[in-house]
């Protein structure tokens, strides 16, 4: 387990600038949150996982607040493997799923370079897609949609798991 010494430790060293400190610790259900003190804008802090040491270092698209609420129900990663489980409400499901605008990646290769850019997959596409369970939209960003995620919870339009995104070798 992480106290609260060692965590301020690892954010410290996560710290790019000289004009960033750390402000007082608060201590969360599942981390130690530390507030940044600067004029640079796009980071609210940093959370330090009170069982892996793992940092989580927060956007300011949201308040704290938000944030903080949302890392203690479990949205701890920048990426996720978003896996449906099982279908109750089939046009919910697709208003939902179409809502977190889910990618492909599809490298290409020009002037020596190989590019990597992300393509919404269509919707007719989508829901096809979710006529197979498990279901799975690897690699996605959901911090924009944690209160979507949230209310389908609450409705249970679906089961779903958001998983860490670890991404591996390709085998082939």
């Amino acid at each position: 387990m992480i106290d609260e010494t060692q965590a301020r430790q690892l954010a410290e060293k996560a710290i790019d600038y000289d004009d960033i400190s750390l402000g007082p610790t608060r201590e969360l259900r599942e981390g130690w949150f530390f507030p940044w003190r600067t004029a640079r804008i796009g980071c609210n802090g940093v959370i330090v996982n009170k069982r892996t040491g793992r940092l989580l270092h927060l956007g300011s698209a949201f308040p704290v607040e938000r944030d903080l609420a949302m890392y203690d129900r479990g949205y701890q990663f920048e990426r996720y493997d978003l896996v449906i489980v099982a279908i109750r409400d089939l046009r919910e499901t697709r208003s939902a799923v179409t809502k977190l605008r889910p990618s492909v990646v599809e490298p290409t290769y020009e002037h020596g370079q190989v590019w990597r850019i992300p393509k919404t997959i269509p919707d007719r596409v989508l829901w096809k897609r979710l006529e197979a369970l498990p279901c799975i939209f690897p690699a996605i960003n959901l911090y924009f949609h944690l209160e979507l995620l949230e209310e389908v919870r609450r409705e249970r339009w679906f089961e779903f798991e958001a998983l860490e995104f670890r991404p591996g070798p390709i085998s082939g």
